[in-house]
């Protein structure tokens, strides 16, 4: 499921340039950028910066007593030190020093949201790329075929193993239903009105997808565990934020299907 939330840091002597980059972290609504701290004091930055452990720190370059750089640099000495650092200035002549630091990103004050977008589409696509696990790299070199769906606004092309899973939800009360494909990289694509479950089991046509309850189909390439108890379908990270629950009847079924030992 869709990381919904991000923790993130400053390290800024010029209190305006923090001011300013908070009030552009206000204005996203998803994800949400939960600050953990600010300070426009860098050695003081480094301790909370270890004990925070922030997924993304803004930090400035040009600052007294210490640099962004040297900062960067006593980070990456500590053990405990990972996140993801975006150096921020007022000068583009530090643009080639920040690409050999080798950090994440680097942008220009003042920041403007379509900058600070960019960081954070940046930073979701390593996220989704990076965390998972060995088997679902497998899955995109091996064996995936290209499929077709019918979306609310014209014709999907993917490969089946792109998608995590399929529902059918509504998020406006009063609204009708429609199924939506949630694939690898956090897009959500609504597929047309009028397409059934069945339908949408017919055209991928694998063994690989399962309808665990009438509202869910799953990709069981990402799936990571059934508890046959609680009936929780557990996905691997990082879509195991939200548990799904498989049917009585087609808890059932699934066991038919692949517990060869029962």
């Amino acid at each position: 499921m869709p990381i919904q939330e991000i923790n993130v840091a400053i390290i800024d002597d010029q209190k305006i340039s923090i001011k300013n980059l908070l009030e552009e972290f206000e204005s996203f609504r998803e994800p949400k950028l939960n600050v953990l701290f600010t300070t426009n004091d860098p050695i003081a930055g480094l301790k909370k910066t270890l004990d925070n452990k922030p997924d993304i720190l803004f930090l400035d370059i040009e600052m007294p007593g210490k640099s962004g750089i040297e900062l960067l640099r006593d980070l990456r000495n500590n053990s405990d030190f990972d996140c993801h650092v975006v150096f921020q200035t007022n000068y583009e002549k530090y643009t080639i020093e920040a690409l050999r630091e080798a950090a994440f990103d680097f942008i220009m004050k003042p920041v403007e949201r379509p900058d600070l977008s960019n960081v954070i589409n940046r930073f979701l696509n390593l996220k989704y790329k990076s965390s998972f696990r060995d088997k679902i790299d497998r899955i995109h070199k091996e064996g995936n075929q290209r499929i077709s769906l019918p979306a609310s606004d014209g014709l999907l092309f993917l490969q089946k193993n792109e998608i995590v899973f399929i529902e059918y939800i509504s998020f406006e009360k009063g609204i009708k239903p429609y199924w939506s494909v949630i694939v690898y990289d956090n897009r959500r694509i609504t597929l047309r009105r009028n397409v059934k479950g069945r339908d949408i089991l017919g055209i991928l046509n694998s063994h690989d997808f399962f309808m665990i309850n009438s509202g869910t189909i799953l990709n069981l390439n990402y799936l990571s565990f059934v508890d046959y108890k609680s009936r929780d379908c557990i996905m691997v990270p990082p879509y195991d934020k939200t548990r799904h629950t498989i049917s009585r009847n087609r808890l059932v079924k699934f066991k038919e299907r692949y517990d060869s030992i029962l």
